[in-house]
Formats: C-alpha cells, structure tokens, sequence
C-alpha cells in the first residue's frame, strides 16, 4: 500500500503550492521554499495519512486537466485549472468531492499549516513563514510598551522548543486508569472538565465520596501550549480520545440532508475538558436576563417575541445564582473591574453589570493599544468601554504565575498556569481531600437505571470491557452534545425514548453563538494584536440584551461587541476581504501586508431558542463504536437576521472612528459548534416544557441530575462558563442537601 506521495506527485503539489502561494517579485520565498510541500509530504505519511486517498485522486485531476503533467504546464493554465479548483467547478470531472467540505477547502488548510506552523512541524523552514509577516513565534511573554500600536517589536522568532520548561509544572492530576468498578459512590460524575471538577471541589468539601468517569487521559492543563498547529479546531490534539471520531452533523433545517460539521470548532475531550482550551472570558450574566421572557413581553407586548421562538423565564432569578457567582469568581482568581461610576463620571467597569457584593478577586489585565484605541472611538460615539473580566492572573496566587501576555492562550494550555483550568484551581483540593478518585479512560456509554431511577454509569475501558460505576447520585456533566446523546441512549421501560425524554424535550431549544465579525485593515499602524491573551479584550454592552430601546427596530435583545488580541498565522490567513482569492499573488500580498495590521471586532449576538434548532440523534453517521452521533439542526431566525446587520452597521461606525482603511463583514450565519453550544437539556419548572428543574434534576429520572451549557434557557451576550459553573456549585449544593433529606428520613424509618 502507498503510505507516501512519488516524486512525480510531489512534483504536482510543489506546482500547485507555488501557484497558490506563489515566489515575490521582491525576492519572497514561495511555498515550497518555506517548507509546505515538505511538511504535507510528511503529514499525509503521518497524521494526515487518511487524506493520502484524496490527494493522489487530486494530483492525477490536476495533471489530467493539464494535458499530463500540471508541474509542466505553462503557468497561466496552471492558473486557470487552479481557479476551477477553488470553485469546486465541475468542469474538472475527476476532482475529488467530499461530502462535508471541498478539495481546495482540505489542502489550502493543510498548506497554510506547512507556511505558518511552528518549524518543530517541519514546515515554516527557517522561520522564513513568520519572518515574513513578522510573527515571533514562541515567546514567553511580552512587556506592556510591546503591546502598543505601532510600537516595533525586535524579536527573532523562535519555536517552543527553545522554552525551558519549570519542573513543578509538569506534574497532572493523580487519576486510575479505569478497569473495575469502585465501590458504590456518594456521586458519580460523567465527565471530567470544569463541570466535574467545579462539582467534585464542592462536594468533597462537604464530605461526600465523588467518582469522575473521565473517557480521556489526565493531563497537567498545559498540553500544546504555544503551538498553533496542535491546538487549532482543524487538528484538535485534544479531541483526538473521543470528539474528533464523534463530530456531529449539520443541516439548517428538519427534512433536509445533514453533513459532517467537520471543519467547525473542535472540543477538548480528555480531563480538564475545554477548561484547558477556553478563552477565559468570565462574565456573569446580567440581571435581565433571567427574566428575559417576562421582561420582554412587559416592556414591547407579546407581539414582540418572533413567533417560532420557545424564549422563556429562568426558574431562578440573578439573586439566587449570585451567591455561586461569588464563590465561581474566587475559585478561578478572576481579573476585572467591578462596573460603577468613577469620581470622574466615567466607568471603569461595566455600567450595565448586575450588581455585586464583592470586588473581583483580581484586578483587571492591562489594556492593550488596540483596547485602548477601540475605548477612545467607543467613548467618542457615546459607548461605555470596558476591559472584559477573564479568569487569568494579574498577579501570583496559589502557587499560581501572574499573566505573561504571551500569544498563545486560547485553544492553548497556559505555560505559567495564570490562565485557570480544572486542573490548577479545584482538582488538587478535591483530590487531597482523598474523597474524589478519578477513573480515566472510562468511556461511558449509558446511564443505569433501576426502577427508573438513575443508579450508574455503564462504562468502557480501554480494552473493551464494559463495567458499571454505581452511585447514589448520577450527575451528567459533558458538554451540550455529550449531554443530550447520553440521555437520548439511555432507555428503560419508564423512559423508551431516553431519560428525561418523557415529554420530547431531549435535545429542544439548542442555541449556539454565531460569530458575525466585522474587520478592518489600517495602512498607517501596526496593531501588535499577535501579543497578549484573548481576553485581553476591550468591550461594549450598550448593545447588548435591553440595554437600549427597541422600539421600531423590529428585533429583540443585542450582541456586545469587542476588540479581541490572539492573531496567530495559522488562523489569520484565511482571514480574507471579500474580494482578495484565496491564492495566488492578491492572497500573499494581501496577507504579509496586512497581518499586523488586521482587526477584529468581535460581535456576540444572543441567539433566541427557536422551534427550528434542536440536537437528536444521526440516523446514518456513527462514531468509533458504531452509536449514532449528534445531529445539529440549526439555522438562525429571522430575529437575528435583523439584528446582526444592525450590530455589524454600529461595529463598523466605531472601526471607522478607530481610523480603519478597509473594512469587511462575516455572514450572519457562521455555522454550528462554536464553544458556546447550549440547550438540550433546558431548565424550568415544568417537565412538559423542560428536562430539568432549576438545579439540574432530571424531572421523570430520580438520582439523575444534568448540569452544564445543555441545562441553559437563553443564550445572553455573554461567554457562558462562569454561568455554567455557578449552575454546578448550586447543583452540588442540592445534592448534598437532598443526601442530607434521604438520610434523615432512613433514619425515621429505623
């Protein structure tokens, strides 16, 4: 069998490569000259091996349409055969055509990775990619007159390879690799990310005996740190155990055909889960939204909800979650500035904040040049600009660095544990309690039940063998997905449709945030956006949620809208105006030109549960073990349809103002999976209407309970995690409450 690419098509790649990414007049190197043929080679020998098929079926569509060889066709033809490729036209009867993305989609990624990636990759040749735009690659962090606009920064570039490594911060969580089952337990968690270990911290505290089924491996939290490449969504190192061989499928609508969402966001699936990865923005919710329904209705009527939108009330109010708030805040050490007036009549928070009985822990990350170049244009048109609370340090705490301002964090472990995951905040004090044992490599497959009540977890180990994890109390704590398809698989006579599923509510009202951004390019500045960590951002609420009149506008609710750091290359080469190709001279040019000079303003838009949206399970795709995957149904409804151009209208109005030159905007509709996937298992009073009660108990499933971004009503403008972690303190508490009733009432009994 071919594991390699022959010379002759090596050959081919190197000519398509270099028309793509093409050789300067001014003496810049090509791509071959960079090192992507060499790195694709070597890739498709390796992690890519299962994209080998898909080029040799290129390669000989390319030499076809050229007569017998592309490598030796003048290169206008080349040039034209490769315009047909990237339109997937069908002129070129054998170009492969894969059902969930195109050809030109697969190797211009795969080509981007060889220009850009760090050299330990092996492409990127000598740093050439990065010297070209100016990127220094892995540094250990940067000083607060680097972050300036304009300001030069004079580092060689260098690869993490050439970061020492401190001792003390190599050592992961004490885990058992699962074989048999434990002991029956107080709690038994399925999943081990910030959900879990939010839970466990909390529990164990209170004396309770906690089992975490972890289907992934343990890890420090600081995995691909500094590396783009292995922590992209595209390659996803740290979805390799369970979600890259799950992916859910996609369609827009019920009755419509759905495909792989393969070239969306990936998720982190071993201990620590997206804590390891997430953006480490951790805002609460406003007070509003809460009440979002009742709220709406009071102020515009009942004509002002869309008709196909389920919006409803939270079975909790702001003042019952705030408590959780508090103690989610202290546990991760979040920066920030509590909202409010200054002596000067200006905020230095955010104004709209709910209100707070306590500072934050920390004080708030620096703000960048850009940060402050978007505060002084927002403030000119009448804007309240605020730093984003994020849960990184700004200064030592618990053994834990200050923030360096490095490039990497997002996507990324955090090199000096500043940034908070599951692994350096609550998982070694619930472990030294000596009450929490974590089985990894413990995927769970079903919930037991017994009577209809939930008592277990059935699970697989890594040789194949199936075991059963029993507890007094099941607790389902994956993400959104995971959520909903574990329910939806686990069948007893009293639930033949899956837990919680008695009224079909299994999977309804799923909400995913869309990333309509706008962008601008500056031709008189450098913007240094490369440096610093992605919450580093500066932002505005005044369009968010009711926070201005809607009357006559003809949507409901708004988006917040924010100058976000993280550029990384990788990435950043795909971000193209509309009318710049993705190949050729017009795509380089633009690219090495523009790199230090691109913004983003980031627009979060609240997305209203719908009729239309909800999760269930793929009748035709399965995963590694043959169970159906996900399937998405997703589209955004005309509310949205109104009110993302008009956001996007008041982002470019300030981009403008910051002095932007070129200015372009995503489509409103970007697509499923995004991080912030939520609903499936809403929350609410009545189980005709939801799956849970306000603290997460399954209504039809006793000893069942289901926490995380599934368990959401609404999705706000605003990063869903501390929400979602104040949801499981609160959770954990009622648990502990219940054992409390159940054992007092045995005790009657005797």
């Amino acid at each position: 069998m071919t594991t390699s690419l022959s010379p002759a098509q090596t050959a081919t790649l190197a000519a398509l490569f270099d028309r793509i990414f093409p050789a300067g007049a001014d003496g810049s190197p090509s791509a071959s000259e960079i090192g992507a043929v060499g790195y694709v080679s070597d890739a498709l020998s390796g992690p890519y091996a299962e994209h080998l098929p898909l080029y040799t079926e290129l390669i000989a569509a390319l030499d076809l349409a050229a007569g017998g060889d592309f490598a030796a066709a003048p290169t206008d033809r080349q040039d034209s055969i490769l315009a047909l490729f990237e339109a997937n036209d069908t002129s070129l009867d054998a170009l492969p055509r894969p059902s969930d993305y195109s050809a030109f989609d697969l190797i211009w990624r795969h080509l981007r990775e060889g220009l850009f990636c760090d050299p330990r990759h092996g492409g990127n040749r000598g740093f050439k990619g990065w010297e070209l735009i100016g990127f220094p690659g892995a540094q250990p962090g940067y000083r607060a007159e680097e972050q300036q606009v304009s300001h030069k920064v004079a580092r060689a570039p260098q690869s993490m390879d050439s970061l020492g490594q401190d001792a003390r911060l190599e050592s992961a969580p004490a885990t058992i690799a699962a074989s048999e089952p434990l002991p029956e337990a107080d709690v038994v968690i399925i999943g081990g990310g910030f959900v879990g270990g939010f839970m466990a911290h909390r529990l164990t505290a209170q004396g309770k005996r906690v089992v975490i089924l972890e289907a992934g491996d343990s890890r420090t939290g600081r995995e691909h740190a500094m590396d783009e490449l292995s922590a992209t969504a595209f390659r996803n190192l740290g979805g390799a155990k369970k979600f890259n061989s799950e992916v859910p499928t996609w369609r827009l609508r019920p009755g419509a055909p759905a495909r792989r969402a393969s070239m969306s966001q990936g998720l982190e699936t071993e201990l620590g889960g997206n804590s390891v990865a997430w953006g480490a923005v951790a805002m609460r919710f406003y007070e509003d939204d809460f009440e979002i329904r009742s709220k709406t209705v009071a102020k515009y009527g009942e004509t002002s909800i869309p008709a196909d939108s389920t919006l409803a009330d939270w079975p909790m109010s702001y003042r019952d979650l705030e408590p959780y708030y508090d103690m989610a805040e202290d546990l991760l050490g979040v920066s920030g500035h509590a909202g409010g007036p200054r002596e000067n009549g200006r905020t230095r928070g955010n104004p709209f904040e709910a209100p707070r009985k306590h500072p934050y822990p920390m004080p708030a990350l620096r703000r960048s040049g850009l940060g402050q170049t978007f505060a002084t244009a927002a403030e000119s048109l009448g804007y309240h600009p605020f730093n984003l609370p994020a849960a990184i340090l700004t200064a030592p705490h618990k053994g834990r660095h200050a923030c360096t301002y490095c490039s990497f964090c997002s996507r990324f472990g955090c090199h000096v544990d500043a940034k908070a995951s599951a692994q350096n905040t609550v998982l070694p004090e619930a472990l030294d309690s000596g009450l929490l044992t974590i089985l990894t490599g413990a995927r769970v497959t079903e919930i037991v039940t017994e009577d209809g009540r939930a008592v277990g977890a059935r699970y697989l180990t890594s040789d194949g063998q199936s075991h059963v994890q029993r507890g007094r109390q099941v607790v389902l704590a994956t993400y959104a997905f995971e959520n909903t398809r574990l329910l939806l698989l686990s069948r007893d006579e009293a639930h033949p449709q899956g837990l919680g599923n008695n009224h079909d509510q299994v999977g309804r009202n799923y909400m995913t945030r869309q990333q309509p951004s706008v962008y601008a390019v500056f031709d008189d500045r450098k913007l240094n956006r490369f440096i610093g960590p992605t919450a580093q951002a500066t932002a505005i609420a005044d369009l968010s949620c009711d926070h201005f009149d809607h009357t006559g506008l003809g949507f409901i609710r708004g988006g917040r809208v924010a100058a976000f750091n993280q550029y990384l290359p990788i990435e950043a080469s795909g971000v193209l105006p509309p009318d710049v190709p993705r190949y050729g001279a017009a795509w380089k040019e633009f690219f090495v030109a523009s790199y230090n000079a691109t913004m983003m303003l980031f627009i979060d838009p609240e997305i209203l549960p719908s009729t239309n949206n909800r999760l269930d399970l793929d009748p035709e795709q399965t995963d590694a073990l043959g169970r159906p995957v996900v399937r998405i149904t997703f589209d955004i409804g005309d509310n949205e349809k109104a009110m993302i151009p008009w956001l996007q209208d008041r982002a470019e109005e300030i981009a403008r103002k910051m002095g932007a030159a070129r200015i372009w905007r995503r489509p409103a509709l970007t697509g499923p999976i995004s991080t912030h996937d939520t609903g499936g298992t809403r929350m609410g009073h009545d189980p005709e209407t939801s799956v849970t009660d306000g603290f997460g108990r399954v209504h039809d499933t006793p000893g069942l309970t289901v926490i995380g971004g599934s368990s959401f009503v609404s999705l706000p403008p605003v990063n869903p995690a501390l929400t979602i972690l104040a949801l499981s303190l609160r959770a954990a508490d009622a648990i502990v409450g219940d054992q409390v009733a159940a054992d007092g009432k045995q005790e009657e009994i005797a």
